[in-house]
């Protein structure tokens, strides 16, 4: 032990020594240089140890030029512009965003995933009337194809609004041109809208300000002081050229700072818009409308399917931060929920924090969906941000389906009641014999469940010269009508059919019972000519073969037939000679 303090002792006085000599002063300076830097990197590898899996640092300096923003100054006059920036006005709805054509960089391409509310599956804008290119600038509007167009290919901006036929133009660029010159990029915007109204001058056209930046936003490159400048200049265009003003800074400052409002931009990212945000924007949007006579030719032409934005139009951010974070949003369909962050910022191959997907009452989860990369099917999950994530971000939708109740099984059915046959006779829809009371037979006559009659003459006739009589009946004439006697159905006949006698041909009568729908039929006979000493019969026409004519005699007619006699005429009836 004492050898060991000795030792250290002896060393402490060297080093002691070492400090005092000339050589020893800036070798210790850079020493205490390493030394800070390896407690600067233990602190920060403690912090970020403690950190949410893929969340960017919390911390932020604020920047020295930020210190002399001054909230008031370098905003856009109002008073001086009021017949260029747009005022408030009615709500116009949904109707309003519909027949307007939306074009701007990444914060326009973001409208297409926002909606009125966490559970919409409505959202502001479609690509059908969306043009939004990330890291875009006025400087693209007519050097890019920004869209390809099936039938037509790839379109710079005046060319897709020619195509479209728009009935108002909402554009908006800026925030990629923050660090231009003013007058290089009012010379840009400016040209680049003459090319619009050019391609298609039925178009009213409105300029959107930039929106405004968070104060701790990710690229301290950026401030406001450029945003109020180039704004400034946006207006005073519009003023000269004659387009109209949206002033969205009214619904996205906070007047008091001059900054974007608490929560309308990504956490962390500072730049574009949150949903909040986005329906604050649309909502100032649809209450400071501009309305026109729509002067557009009729009828439009037919708009070629959109195969959307040109792939890989723009490879470098204009406005990125090395290893900066991707905006990931996450929102839910309707029947549920998201437990969790549901905007947060995540570095690329990085996973997200805990977010789950919980179902509102008589729903449950479905399945989870990405703007980008692949995503884990459980209610519960992290995601992890692809490589090829830009600025867009990433969006994230928790998706739920309606349960379908179960049948009550306490709850018994009451049971149909079933007809039954009342028949005692086979029915038969052949021969017409179908018993029209019974419930059974009326519907269906193959049903009948009355047994098979043994012959079509009732039980107990008989048949006598030709004719069918029902037992106990008599033959009067030829003819009966008396029906048979009741066996096991009451019967209660009643003619049905009837053939008439001829004079060498028998006829019928069918008599059918009205209860079971039993039937028989009578023989009528012939009823035989009726020459009455004539030639021929006088019902059927038909000759008489026994008839003789014979001469008169001495003035009086006598003809004679062996059934004919003519009695001659008496004297008065003798015409005079």
């Amino acid at each position: 032990m004492h050898s060991k303090k000795r030792h250290s002792s002896d060393l402490a006085s060297k080093i002691q020594a070492f400090i005092k000599s000339p050589a020893g002063i800036p070798i210790l300076a850079g020493v205490a240089g390493v030394l800070v830097v390896a407690i600067v990197a233990v602190i920060v590898f403690a912090v970020r140890a403690g950190a949410e899996p893929g969340s960017a640092s919390t911390s932020w300096s604020e920047p020295a030029d930020d210190s002399s923003y001054d909230a008031e100054a370098g905003k856009v006059n109002k008073e001086e512009f009021s017949g260029t920036i747009l005022p408030e006005t009615e709500d116009a709805g949904q109707e309003y965003l519909d027949e307007t054509l939306f074009i701007g960089d990444s914060n326009t391409a973001r409208y297409m995933y926002y909606g009125p509310d966490d559970n919409s599956d409505v959202h502001f804008t479609t690509i059908e009337n969306t043009v939004g290119v990330v890291s875009a600038g006025v400087q693209n509007i007519t050097s890019l194809k920004w869209e390809h167009f099936v039938g037509k290919g790839e379109m710079t901006i005046p060319e897709i609004v020619e195509v479209m036929q728009p009935k108002r133009i909402i554009i908006c660029f800026g925030t990629n041109n923050l660090t231009m010159e003013t007058d290089t990029f009012i010379d840009y915007y400016s040209k680049g809208l003459e090319a619009i109204h050019e391609a298609y001058p039925y178009a009213d056209i409105i300029v959107s300000a930039i929106p405004p930046l968070d104060k701790e936003r990710s690229n301290t490159n950026l401030s406001m002081k450029q945003v109020d400048r180039l704004n400034t200049a946006i207006v005073e265009m519009c003023e000269e050229e004659g387009y109209k003003y949206l002033d969205t800074s009214e619904a996205l400052e906070d007047p008091e700072t001059g900054w974007a409002k608490k929560d309308y931009t990504l956490t962390l990212d500072g730049v574009h818009l949150s949903k909040e945000g986005a329906r604050a924007l649309f909502e100032y949007i649809r209450t400071h409308a501009y309305i026109t006579e729509d002067t557009r030719p009729k009828p439009l032409k037919p708009i070629p399917k959109i195969n959307g934005v040109t792939p890989g139009l723009i490879t470098q951010d204009p406005i990125g931060v090395r290893g900066a974070s991707v905006p990931v949003e996450i929102s839910s369909t309707e029947g549920g929920h998201v437990v969790g962050e549901t905007s947060q910022s995540v570095k690329k191959g990085q996973q997200t924090s805990e977010i789950t997907a919980v179902a509102d009452e008589g729903w449950e989860f479905d399945h989870w969906s990405a703007s980008l990369g692949f995503i884990d099917q459980q209610e519960t999950i992290r995601f992890t941000v692809p490589q090829e994530a830009d600025a867009n971000g990433i969006f994230i939708t928790a998706h739920f389906r309606k349960v379908e109740q179960e049948p009550d099984p306490t709850a018994a059915p009451t049971p149909t009641p079933v007809p039954t046959c009342t028949c005692t006779t086979k029915c038969d829809s052949a021969a017409g014999t179908v018993n029209q009371n019974c419930p059974v037979c009326k519907a269906d006559p193959s049903q009948c469940k009355g047994t098979t009659a043994s012959s079509s003459t009732p039980s107990g006739s008989g048949t006598t010269s030709g004719s069918s009589t029902p037992s106990g009946g008599s033959s009067t004439g030829g003819s009966s009508t008396t029906p048979p006697a009741p066996t096991e159905c009451p019967h209660s006949y009643s003619e049905t059919a009837s053939v008439p006698a001829g004079c060498e041909s028998a006829g019928s009568k069918t008599f059918t019972c009205s209860l079971c729908g039993q039937s028989y039929t009578e023989t009528i006979p012939a009823t035989g000519h009726q020459f009455n000493g004539g030639q021929t019969c006088a019902v059927c026409g038909a000759n008489n073969p026994d008839y003789q004519q014979q001469p008169p005699t001495n003035g009086t007619g006598s003809s004679t037939t062996t059934e004919v006699t003519t009695t001659p005429p008496t004297e008065e009836q003798v015409p005079a000679a």
